[in-house]
């Protein structure tokens, strides 16, 4: 089970991860390019919090890990990054939800190092897929999906 800091620290960072997906939407994939310095930031917060020296982090797991995830994510954010307003809340979204999940991966990575094995791409999407089929989908009740809700 995570620890309280932890989850508040991927929390936080879930946070920055969206305002970054939501800003830098207009210009494909770029954002994949600020996300992995920001998981390997968040990795070293948790590796502190769990104090894990530096040199136990198992970081080319968690590096391979990171660019696996944000492979897929990838993947799924270029089937609508050309729709206007759509893309930027896919980003923001998908940004939020893979640093959750990068974030539980590096806080489990950090309590059993030499157990951290890298996770696939495919991995990597359908955790991401099955995290947003969890999500409630919040709108207005007349969106298609809150139609369903109702009955």
């Amino acid at each position: 089970m995570p620890l309280p800091e932890v989850q508040r620290t991927i929390h936080r960072t879930s946070a920055v991860a969206a305002v970054i997906g939501a800003v830098l939407s207009p210009i494909p994939l770029a954002d994949e390019v600020v996300l992995l310095p920001l998981f390997l930031v968040l990795t070293r917060s948790i590796a502190r919090i769990r104090e894990v020296p530096r040199a136990q982090i198992p970081w080319g797991a968690i590096l391979g890990t990171g660019v696996a995830g944000l492979g897929a994510r990838a993947a799924i954010n270029l089937t609508v990054g050309f729709i206007p307003g759509v893309a930027a809340v896919a980003n923001a979204t998908s940004a939020a939800l893979l640093t959750e999940l990068v974030g539980a991966y590096a806080d489990a990575a950090c309590t059993d190092p030499q157990g951290a094995r890298v996770l696939s791409m495919k991995q990597w999407g359908e955790a991401l897929r099955q995290r947003l089929k969890d999500r409630p989908m919040r709108g207005p009740r007349w969106w298609p999906w809150r139609r369903r809700e109702a009955t």
